[in-house]
């Protein structure tokens, strides 16, 4: 009943900082802090289901993101995977505020908002270990598996979607789900790196017609039944004649 008479999340960030209403009644660090709740409430669309439960969003200063990840290696992984988040982050502030530098920090990772809002003076409670399910190492109670066993599964699942896309490029990240099980950043990361790897191989001309189909299969994004001889060679030819090719463009067969 009373939802009919709220203004949409998304106006509101629209509203904020946009320069035609200097909103000078609202602080700026306001409107940070609004824009803050509103990545953490859209953390799992934004990163996927698994990758939320291992790191969230900690502070925004400005235009640079904080985020605290479950441990070093997954730290160390997302960092070097900046761009693609960025890319997502940005996407969902709907062009309000660029994030421009992300920052992760290891440390006690808290799977729930409410234990991220507790206060400092909360008492201590001692941290409880039990042992890898997968190899018997130590860790802390409530991981599924160790660090080193975690990495080791991420890096076999990383393996297998890039197996998977080779076969059947035309996958997106719900069907890829019906096979194995990874968040949406892995897939989307695995699936840019091919789709560079071929489109550089034909713009190269190094391409054989196996390499060449594959190309046009994640261009189009269409399985080989669906394409008719002039949309193949139509997409080689954007293929070989764009000198910037980017896995996330958005032109196919148009003029440039």
């Amino acid at each position: 009943m009373y939802a009919d008479f709220l203004t949409p999340t998304d106006a509101v960030i629209k509203h904020l900082f946009d320069p035609r209403y200097p909103n000078k009644f609202i602080p700026l660090q306001g409107k940070y802090l609004y824009l803050q709740h509103y990545l953490r409430s859209h953390w799992q669309e934004i990163c996927g289901y698994n990758l939320a439960h291992r790191c969230g969003v900690e502070k925004l200063v400005g235009d640079e993101l904080y985020i605290r990840t479950a441990h070093s290696l997954l730290a160390n992984e997302l960092y070097m995977m900046q761009d693609l988040f960025l890319q997502k982050i940005n996407a969902y502030l709907l062009g309000a505020l660029v994030i421009k530098k992300l920052y992760f920090h290891t440390g006690s990772f808290y799977r729930r908002q409410e234990q991220q809002q507790k206060s400092e003076q909360d008492c201590y409670v001692p941290r409880e270990y039990t042992t890898c399910p997968k190899c018997g190492a130590r860790m802390e109670k409530g991981m599924e598996m160790c660090s080193v066993c975690d990495r080791q599964e991420r890096n076999q699942v990383r393996a297998y979607v890039a197996e998977l896309l080779r076969i059947q490029p035309w996958l997106t990240y719900d069907d890829c789900k019906a096979y194995y099980k990874c968040d949406k950043i892995l897939f989307t990361a695995v699936k840019d790196n091919l789709k560079n790897y071929y489109f550089e191989r034909v713009r190269l001309g190094y391409a054989d017609k196996k390499e060449s189909l594959l190309a046009v299969l994640f261009l189009t994004e269409k399985q080989p039944e669906a394409l008719t001889p002039a949309m193949y060679e139509n997409a080689l030819a954007y293929l070989r004649r764009d000198q910037s090719v980017l896995a996330f463009g958005s032109r196919l067969y148009g003029k440039k």
